[in-house]
């Protein structure tokens, strides 16, 4: 049986979502759910996994109580409460159930490996620290996706999560001193003009500390605690 989904004419549009203690539904128990199971607990959400079967790494997270499982097979309600949906079982009718289930109950879909029935696609990730990158290819290429991270991977190092660091710690206060958008933007990339990366990729980290205080000092814009303490450390 199959289930008609109206034709995409835009592309996805990208956003992070807070999904701490939110309740998200996995349909389908094999490796493919662990995978997608282990991300979402990752970043903290409540995981739910309908199958009437699952693989041992499942059973073992169910035994320490990481998540919760229920040895059945897919029935709409199931959806009952989840803010997000994931289907990932080997059966296309289930999984085309699950998407029009969703759909008519405004629920995010994402079925895997099946792009056009998804609500949502899951992209590469890229993290480095506080740094987070996502990358897509929209759904038609998960390889060239996973290209892509390779590639930023090795381009992102550590020096911009301490940039991102510090400068966060700064953002209170600048918005207390700088009243438009206009002067805080010209406050940050000001500093990052400065040529802060480059110092701390270099290994110049006082060097880079200064800068961020002088920026600081001539905005009248207060010195972190954090950033004090990074160059009275330096």
């Amino acid at each position: 049986m199959i289930f008609p989904f109206v034709k995409k004419n835009y592309p996805y549009y990208p956003i992070y979502l807070d999904i701490e203690e939110r309740p998200v539904l996995i349909i389908g128990g094999g490796n493919v759910c662990a995978r997608k199971a282990e991300t979402m607990m990752k970043y903290g959400a409540r995981v739910t996994i309908v199958s009437p079967e699952f693989t041992d790494e499942i059973e073992q997270w169910a035994r320490e109580g990481v998540l919760e499982i229920h040895r059945k097979s897919y029935e709409e309600s199931d959806l009952g409460g989840a803010s997000i949906v994931i289907a990932s079982t080997d059966d296309k009718c289930v999984n085309g159930r699950i998407a029009r289930d969703c759909r008519r109950r405004h629920i995010p879909v994402n079925v895997v490996d099946v792009t056009h029935l998804c609500e949502f696609i899951v992209p590469a990730i890229v993290e480095s620290g506080s740094i987070q990158i996502a990358v897509s290819t929209g759904g038609k290429s998960p390889a060239l996706a996973r290209t892509l991270k390779e590639d930023i991977q090795r381009f992102v190092g550590p020096e911009y999560d301490e940039v991102n660091r510090l400068l966060g710690t700064l953002r209170t206060a600048a918005k207390k001193k700088l009243p438009t958008d206009i002067d805080r933007k010209k406050f940050f990339d000001g500093i990052i003009a400065g040529g802060i990366l480059e110092m701390l990729r270099g290994g110049k980290k006082r060097e880079a500390y200064e800068t961020i205080t002088r920026a600081c000092d001539t905005a009248g814009v207060p010195v972190s605690d954090a950033l004090r303490e990074a160059l009275a450390t330096a």
